[in-house]
């Protein structure tokens, strides 16, 4: 693998709801303040700011055709997805400017959340190969949620874009459930458990920045298998508000399993979600694409060599 250039070239995409929260928009101050931070840095850059998010994807797209090298997403942990989807399989390099409120991606590849230090990183970082999982053709970044979990990351995603769904509906969701037996193929290797929610995770990090497996690395090869087991289902929700926002947290009563494919089947149908997309019930297969993205990060000892 070969270094970007000394003096980079980046196709910098701002996403225009970037720091919005309900009506309020922070978008011009945050394009003053992409631009600062930019030329402090001393990259050379063009800042594209698209009419709607939906047109994000085909920026980073055409960036890609056009040989750029580095293709920066400016905005939270759906436009880094939005971007690096374009970026993988490329020769290209996925750059991030954090501008959202949790920023999993970002802060699973050691990007700093000040604006200037993380357009530094863009300027002088080398590039790394991470992995990216796949789940049933999908590709995904942070981890892939079975059971409760799922039903507990799609309220709050729900709640942070401003989707005031019912919280009575969401806690009959909660009664409802009780552990199921699941039925895991790890590497052709079976194991089965009682557990009332299972995260496959490729970093440290899913829905509100909760640290569900905090051993996972994005450049290690491997997906860490994370099983909720003997929790009651008030237990697992405290157990989630404890280990949010970056926090880390012991619990004996999590199992974390490791492996590069994983089947996962249930007798009766569970809800499957990753990184904020439902994608139906099990069973599901996930599997690890190792070193299929280039990306601009802090990590100082990638495990792949």
């Amino acid at each position: 693998m070969t270094d970007l250039p000394a003096s980079r070239h980046a196709i910098v995409i701002l996403n225009p709801e970037a720091g919005r929260r309900g009506p309020v928009s922070t978008n011009v101050a945050a394009t003053e303040e992409i631009a600062r931070a930019l030329d402090l840095a001393g990259l050379r850059y063009e800042l594209m700011v698209p009419d709607e998010p939906d047109a994000i994807p085909l920026l980073a797209q055409a960036a890609v055709e056009r040989g750029v090298e580095l293709v920066v997403a400016a905005g939270g942990d759906g436009t880094a997805r939005m971007v690096a989807g374009a970026v993988i399989g490329s020769r290209a390099t996925l750059g991030i400017l954090p501008l959202g409120s949790v920023m999993n991606i970002a802060r699973m590849l050691e990007i700093p959340r000040e604006l200037d230090q993380a357009a530094a990183l863009l300027a002088t970082a080398p590039p790394v190969p991470i992995d990216v999982g796949e789940v049933d053709g999908q590709r995904f970044f942070e981890g892939v949620s079975i059971g409760l979990s799922s039903e507990v990351f799609r309220f709050v995603d729900q709640l942070q874009q401003g989707q005031f769904s019912s919280p009575m509906a969401f806690l009959r969701t909660v009664r409802r459930y009780r552990p199921r037996r699941v039925r895991l193929l790890i590497d052709n290797r079976p194991f089965t458990a009682r557990a009332l929610a299972v995260v496959i995770a490729n970093g440290p990090y899913v829905g509100a920045g909760l640290t569900v497996a905090p051993d996972a690395r994005l450049d290690d090869g491997l997906l860490d298998v994370v099983l909720f087991r003997r929790f009651s289902r008030w237990g697992l929700l405290r157990h989630f508000v404890g280990i949010a926002f970056g926090r880390r947290r012991y619990h004996p009563r999590i199992m974390t399993l490791a492996g590069k494919h994983i089947r996962v089947e249930t007798r009766s149908p569970l809800p499957v979600r990753a990184d904020g997309n439902d994608l139906g019930t099990t069973p599901v297969e996930v599997r690890i694409i190792p070193r299929a993205l280039r990306a601009i990060t802090g990590l100082q000892r990638p495990h792949l060599s």
